[in-house]
């Protein structure tokens, strides 16, 4: 599901939510993937609540905290949505 674009000068990011899965310890996590428009090869693929980064290609340190900022300042918004969309589509 594509979440949002975040627009730059030069640029454009893609947050997509690809899943909800359970950990092992029972607990609800989504994953987050976001890809850079100007750069195809460039993703970061993320857990949530954790804000933790899984892997990421293309992204500089600094765009990396900027992403992680996004996701701590957006997460529980991000939550509602998903779960909003899902109901919708069960």
């Amino acid at each position: 599901m594509l979440y949002a674009r975040v627009y730059f000068k030069d640029d454009v990011w893609e947050y997509h939510i690809t899943k909800e899965y359970e950990d092992r310890d029972g607990g609800s996590n989504l994953a987050v993937r976001i890809e850079r428009k100007q750069d195809p090869r460039a993703f970061c693929e993320w857990r949530l609540p954790d804000v933790i980064c899984d892997k990421s290609f293309g992204f500089s340190e600094q765009e990396i905290l900027d992403i992680e900022d996004y996701l701590r300042d957006n997460e529980s918004i991000m939550w509602d949505d998903y779960r909003e969309e899902a109901l919708k589509h069960a």
